[in-house]
């Protein structure tokens, strides 16, 4: 095995872990045996436990953002940007969810400042979200969407889909997850009645 899928092999089993257990409870040696390697060999690729963990959100955000960038590129219409990228989270999310709930962790924490990681971490989170941000203020440029705080709203559309992923538990597949998320956040949730008002 080479070294390059060995990391990977490591990476894995720390992500299950990672995602099954607190940060304090996951051991070392406990990754080495479920990645079937020695405890040694971890340390050849991370320094600690943290850069382990970290590495592990990284691999995914970054991946991510990849895909977010990607699909967005070349499309004009705002709305049919707007639905690639949250396609593109709900896909990927639903598809991780070790880094799903690695990310939902990281993200319910303050302390922004306190290590490189998560100074690291908080600048991937802010690629995604000025991804977002952009095509929103796009749109209103064009006079397809309604914004007035643009960083704000980015960032509950953001917070949505993974509210969304959790409360679907799984029952609803990719297509109807961004079918509600976008009717809400770029429709509403009035019915239009006849006579061209809004019902509740």
């Amino acid at each position: 095995m080479g070294k390059v899928e060995r990391r990977k092999q490591i990476l894995e089993e720390a992500a299950r872990l990672f995602s099954s257990k607190r940060f304090d409870e996951v051991l070392m040696d406990d990754i080495a045996q479920g990645a079937g390697v020695a405890k040694g060999t971890l340390y050849t690729y991370f320094s600690d436990k943290e850069e382990l963990y970290f590495a592990v959100i990284f691999e995914g955000i970054s991946r991510l953002n990849e895909q977010i960038i990607a699909k967005a590129a070349g499309q004009k219409d705002p709305e049919k940007k707007l639905r690639k990228i949250v396609h593109s989270i709900v896909s990927f999310v639903s598809q991780n969810r070790f880094f799903f709930k690695l990310m939902s962790i990281e993200d319910s924490k303050s302390d922004t400042g306190k290590s490189e990681n998560r100074a690291r971490w908080h600048e991937q989170r802010r690629i995604q979200l000025e991804a977002i941000q952009s095509v929103l203020v796009d749109g209103k440029r064009q006079g397809c969407f309604c914004v007035k705080h643009p960083e704000i709203e980015a960032s509950i559309l953001r917070d949505m889909v993974r509210s969304t992923i959790t409360s679907a538990g799984g029952k609803l597949s990719v297509e109807e997850m961004v079918g509600i998320i976008m009717r809400i956040f770029v429709g509403g949730i009035y019915k239009e009645s006849s006579a061209g008002g809004a019902e509740v």
